[in-house]
């Protein structure tokens, strides 16, 4: 049964009252919000949603495990394929550039025809292998949790690492 003119019932009057978090729009970086019980927040805005910008150095959760599309479609590839080709078939990848070295990177293409597609079975073999995969996926997600704990990528920590140990050696 509908409401009458002055009537208001339970659905409606809940639309109407809104609460003061209910829009942020209008409020600027670092400015100071006092919400409904009194507590203060300052003001931060970002394009990234509030689960990427959470976190010790605002770098995410470290405990989330989840993938964005871009690192499940061009990270991770890219990470399975340079340890494809320098560790995993690193033995027909050097036999093809010995190739293309003796006979030029033109006249190459045509006589290095066989080490090309060893070369690329090799690296087909291993790409569609699932545990592969896998195991890539695990050391980037281990990686980019330890980025967000310590608010340092892998190479900042070596750096870091190596000035601690050249302080270390300096006053021997």
């Amino acid at each position: 049964m509908a409401a009458g003119p002055g009537e208001h019932d339970a659905a409606s009057s809940s639309f109407e009252k809104l609460l003061k978090t209910d829009d942020l729009s209008g409020l600027k970086e670092g400015e100071i919000f006092v919400d409904e019980d009194g507590k203060k927040y300052r003001v931060k805005k970002t394009i990234m949603p509030h689960y990427s910008s959470s976190g010790p150095y605002s770098m995410g959760d470290p405990e989330d495990r989840s993938l964005r599309r871009i690192e499940a479609d061009v990270i991770i590839p890219n990470r399975m394929n340079k340890q494809i080709e320098q560790v995993d078939c690193k033995d027909t990848r050097m036999s093809l550039i010995e190739c293309l070295r003796e006979h030029g990177a033109v006249k190459g293409f045509k006589q290095c025809k066989a080490q090309l597609a060893v070369f690329n079975e090799c690296k087909a073999e291993r790409f569609h292998d699932i545990a592969f995969r896998q195991k890539m996926t695990d050391d980037y997600l281990a990686e980019r949790s330890e980025a967000r704990r310590t608010g340092m990528t892998t190479r900042e920590r070596r750096l870091e690492e190596f000035r601690q140990w050249k302080a270390q050696n300096a006053e021997k």
